[in-house]
């Protein structure tokens, strides 16, 4: 079969040459291009898969798609993916959006013939368990770890095509789901475009829902909570408006209100969205970081998702190494070693777009394997929740209760400790700011790897910071002069020199 592409052709009828010709033009580039593709473990798997499809004759069109995605995926990358989307394969799904809640898969829009479905729970899909399906699948899910896979399930567990390339069924055009009522409904897949004029309706997903202000058109936006000083700020893709303020100017009027006294504590949406420049980043977190008044326990707030992303990934890791803010929420779905720049190439005889990542953009050591972004306070997103309009975010935020204060560190404590030392190869300071001690270190060159952090007492050999899971370990001589000897980096241990 073809069909038209964004640049040229897609054919999905390849001979076993063309199809090797395929995998090994894939293969060159990746070694050329993905970052990390020389350790051993990365290396290994796509090595393995790769053999794999090299003895396969080509299949039909739909598996050829699905095994290419499939050893892209054995690069454990977002960004290394073969689009479903793309529109040259007229990609169908069910006419229905699901929404994966705490409690089950709901469905919570439909087109017309379909109606009847919102709010239903879907238990199976072709005679197996939502739970099953989502196993059978996450080998053709492009994601960094689980908790986005099950983000995209939500949309791709829809293919009628990719539940039979995973041995689902042997109905490529439709699929019948089982609800809690027992009940079998046969549904019929549809071009993508009907499939996108469906709503999820997600809490405040582009609205203001306390003022029912629509803000569906911004990539950022800010609202006050009605009588208060608690200002609400959301951003789902760190590029200028297509009008109104660009970012800098937006940033410019956060900094007045900060400036002017109006806000003493803010709510930092970043659940949606994902994409845009990181560079322009800066301004944002370092206004955050230098606000008396914004930066302390209990005043800043991160919401984030398990679609949370790209540039706001990176912008939460920043702010949870240089602020005080709380993340609330669920895991997000990169970590902060795996947000990266990707790039196109085109597949010489299918002629499919696959996506590359070519540069990443590290919040942290390089050691720090972590896929995932954990919120100090997780929610619970139920369909209850979603049907009586209540976000469990913000009500987590805005319920907060004031924690115990750390205890400080001693004037003479601060001074045995302040000075400049090496962790890892990297330049660190421990620095006194008017009497309380905090552990620094400045961005190197193509990384967005900074810390700004309190230390406080936490035992006379252990001192805590703000970033969770982070201390510093110490020796202490019989006058209470402390040394550093050791950062602990959740389960990385670093010797201080």
């Amino acid at each position: 079969m073809a069909c038209k592409g964004t640049s040229q052709e897609v054919n999905l009828e390849l001979t076993q040459v063309e199809w090797q010709e395929d995998l090994d033009f894939l293969k060159k580039r990746v070694e050329s291009t993905v970052p990390w593709i020389e350790e051993n473990e990365t290396t290994n798997e796509f090595l393995r898969v790769y053999e794999t499809l090299s003895a396969t004759n080509p299949k039909d069109g739909d598996a050829l798609v699905f095994e290419l995605q499939r050893l892209l995926n054995s690069l454990k990358d977002e960004g290394c993916n073969l689009p479903y989307f793309q529109s040259a394969l007229g990609t169908k799904l069910l006419p229905l959006k699901v929404n994966w809640f705490s409690d089950g898969l709901f469905i919570v829009d439909a087109n017309a013939a379909n109606s009847s479905l919102i709010g239903a729970q879907i238990v199976k899909m072709n005679d197996t368990s939502v739970d099953e399906v989502f196993e059978g699948l996450k080998p053709y899910l492009n994601a960094d770890n689980d908790h986005y896979k099950k983000y995209l399930f939500q949309a791709y567990g829809l293919m009628p095509n990719l539940l039979k390339a995973a041995g689902f069924g042997n109905d490529a055009n439709g699929m019948v789901l089982e609800f809690t009522s027992g009940k079998n409904i046969r549904i019929e897949s549809v071009p993508l475009e009907v499939y996108a004029k469906l709503n999820r309706e997600l809490p405040n997903d582009g609205v203001f829902e306390p003022l029912a202000i629509d803000h569906s058109d911004d990539n950022y936006w800010t609202e006050f909570f009605p009588d208060t000083k608690t200002l609400f700020v959301q951003i789902q893709k760190v590029v200028n408006n297509e009008t109104g303020d660009s970012f800098g100017k937006f940033v410019s009027g956060i900094e007045s209100l900060l400036t002017d006294g109006k806000v003493d504590k803010l709510v930092l949406d970043l659940r949606y969205g994902g994409g845009g420049n990181g560079f322009k980043l800066k301004s944002f977190t370092d206004l955050l970081r230098d606000s008396e008044r914004i930066n302390k326990r209990g005043n800043l707030f991160v919401l984030i998702s398990n679609a949370t992303r790209g540039t706001l990934a990176e912008l939460t890791s920043i702010l949870a190494l240089n602020t005080k803010a709380i993340l609330v929420g669920q895991p997000s779905a990169e970590g902060p070693n795996t947000v990266g720049d990707t790039k196109y190439i085109t597949l010489p005889n299918s002629g499919l777009a696959i996506s590359l990542t070519h540069t990443l953009w590290p919040t942290s050591w390089k050691q720090d394997a972590a896929t995932t972004l954990t919120p100090a306070m997780d929610i619970s997103y139920t369909h209850m929740d979603e049907q009586a309009n209540v976000d469990p975010w913000l009500y987590a935020a805005l319920q907060f209760s004031k924690e115990e204060t750390p205890k400080s560190l001693t004037e003479n404590q601060i001074a045995s400790l302040s000075g400049a030392y090496k962790i890892n190869g990297r330049k660190v300071n421990l620095e006194n700011k008017n009497g309380r001690l905090f552990l620094t270190m400045g961005r190197k060159m193509k990384s967005f790897f900074e810390i700004h952090t309190e230390v406080y007492f936490d035992s006379e050999n252990i001192l805590r910071t703000d970033i969770e899971g982070v201390e510093l370990s110490v020796s202490t001589d019989g006058n209470g002069n402390m040394k550093p000897t050791q950062l602990m980096w959740n389960q990385q241990q670093f010797v201080i020199q």
